[in-house]
């Protein structure tokens, strides 16, 4: 097997090349003992697993996984691939359809339908971390906010932070501020401020020249005539320009009459590389049309009869895209969402992630946590027996401290390796219980997760889960609901594609 490595870390102080280093020196020893040949490494440095968009290396593999040279990714982790569980679905499916697998140098992941429902949990549980992780930052910065301290490591350009974490004036940096503001209220325009800007050899903190979007960013800044605000609260920063000068720059500003078009998404069937024809075996296909009123119809059709003329003429009959994915996704809910199957699922999904190994940095950090936590206890207690000096509010202070930083590595630290119990999993399998089945994100998730395959015939439509439960009937006779079947057969299945033919 062919396959190429994708490599990612976050932003961050203590993120740097030699995070990339060991991913890929991890993914190099997994594609050696499972005799993979390696072709190529793709890496995004100080990237969000969140933001798609900045992550130039992995949209350019997304690409060339359509010219058919390598049939794997791999990649150090599940949260390397991304913490979005929507935009992970869609691109998966991407990779689908190509043939491509991922496969995970770190995770112990296998191929069978509980491997699928462990895969998504992880994903989600990545997810929740990582809001987890931003509320805690978030209550740090609002309290640095509130004693008027900068927020984050960065400053905007022609400011700096100073030792006491206060905003100052970058004297190399606040002369291109005002340079900027004076020439664009004189009537020059952003390109020719940024032509004189190239040729003094005026740069950006990376070393690149200041674009055209840059300067757009810098004349609508608030924070260079002293406004700057974190979550409504005002904190200090010294004025670059004048008020005047702002109002200025401000009314001279172009504002385009018309906005560029708005992007249309593209219409999503959601059992898209899941639904089949049960009269011949192809895919079912997405397609649209419009009737004589204007209205648009989405279905599903047999893939051989996408194409006028095609050799083979099926006899199935198109399914309106609604109706098919609403009956699919209520029998799944009402079928698999059960307490039993709930429960053998969380005890097959355990049985699996026992198989990983123990992650000894996040059992150091807990255990540091327990104590600083027994500790702070013990000074309270004190107090509260009327034994108090200075340094006893001095220690106290430091423990309180570092309970907050060891909270706030051990969210950092459970993104990396999420940890599972049986309570995670029935809690997280429940929610689906909860979800609205009117929002296409959430029947997205349900399908992607629980659903395997869907066989389509005339009379009847077969769904094969993903799990395996032989305590259960083989069949369910439920009654039809789409137009033109009489009787909808729907079977438990154990994860393998029923028979084609």
């Amino acid at each position: 097997m062919n396959a190429v490595i994708y490599a990612r870390y976050s932003p961050g102080p203590r993120q740097t090349d030699q995070s990339i280093e060991g991913q890929v020196r991890d993914c190099m020893a997994y594609a050696e003992q499972n005799d993979i040949k390696v072709l190529k490494v793709y890496a995004d440095r100080h990237i969000s697993g969140t933001d798609f968009e900045k992550r130039a290396e992995f949209n350019k593999m997304l690409r060339d996984s359509e010219k058919g040279q390598f049939e794997a990714i791999i990649v150090w982790k599940i949260d390397r691939f991304g913490r979005d569980r929507e935009e992970i679905a869609l691109n998966k499916i991407k990779l689908k359809r190509h043939g491509i697998k991922l496969l995970y140098a770190k995770e112990v992941i296998p191929d069978g339908p509980e491997g699928i429902i462990l895969e998504s949990l992880m994903e989600g549980l990545a997810e929740y971390y990582v809001a987890d992780l931003r509320q805690k930052v978030k209550r740090g910065q609002r309290e640095s906010a509130l004693k008027g301290l900068a927020v984050s490591g960065m400053a905007a350009y022609g400011y700096k932070i100073s030792d006491e974490k206060k905003y100052i004036e970058n004297e190399n940096e606040s002369w291109v501020v005002k340079y900027v503001f004076e020439h664009y209220a004189a009537g020059k325009t952003a390109t020719e401020i940024l032509d004189e800007l190239t040729r003094m050899g005026v740069k950006n903190r990376k070393g690149s020249p200041i674009t055209k979007n840059g300067i757009y960013s810098m004349i609508r800044n608030e924070k260079y005539i002293g406004k700057c605000t974190y979550d409504g609260i005002d904190i200090p920063i010294p004025a670059l320009i004048s008020e005047e000068l702002w109002d200025a720059v401000q009314s001279k500003i172009i504002r385009r009459p018309h906005s560029s078009a708005v992007y249309k998404a593209p219409e999503r069937y959601l059992l898209s590389l899941k639904a089949f024809c049960g009269e011949c075996g192809a895919m079912l296909v997405g397609e649209s049309g419009y009737g004589k009123q204007g209205n648009k119809y989405l279905y599903y059709k047999c893939g051989t009869r996408k194409k006028k003329g095609h050799s083979h003429d099926c006899s199935l009959k198109t399914i309106r895209k609604e109706q098919l994915e609403d009956f699919v996704v209520q029998y799944t809910i009402s079928d698999v969402l059960q307490d039993d199957v709930i429960d053998y699922i969380a005890d097959k999904v355990i049985e699996i992630n026992k198989k990983h190994t123990v992650n000894q940095l996040l059992s150091q950090l807990k255990s540091a946590l327990r104590k600083a936590e027994n500790g702070r206890n013990n000074l309270l207690k004190a107090i509260e027996d009327g034994i108090y000096t200075p340094s006893t509010k001095e220690r106290l202070l430091e423990l309180e401290n570092e309970c907050e930083e060891l909270k706030v590595q051990i969210a950092k630290e459970s993104i990396k390796k999420p940890e599972i119990t049986k309570d995670h999993v029935v809690y997280w399998l429940e929610m689906f219980r909860k979800g609205n089945i009117k929002d296409e994100g959430f029947k997205q998730r349900l399908l992607d997760v629980f659903v395997h395959s869907v066989y389509v015939y005339n009379e009847k439509v077969v769904i094969a889960y993903n799990y395996t439960d032989n305590n259960h009937d083989n069949s369910i006779d439920v009654p039809g609901i789409l137009e033109g079947s009489d009787t909808f057969v729907k079977v438990r299945h154990g994860g393998f594609e029923p028979p084609t033919t």
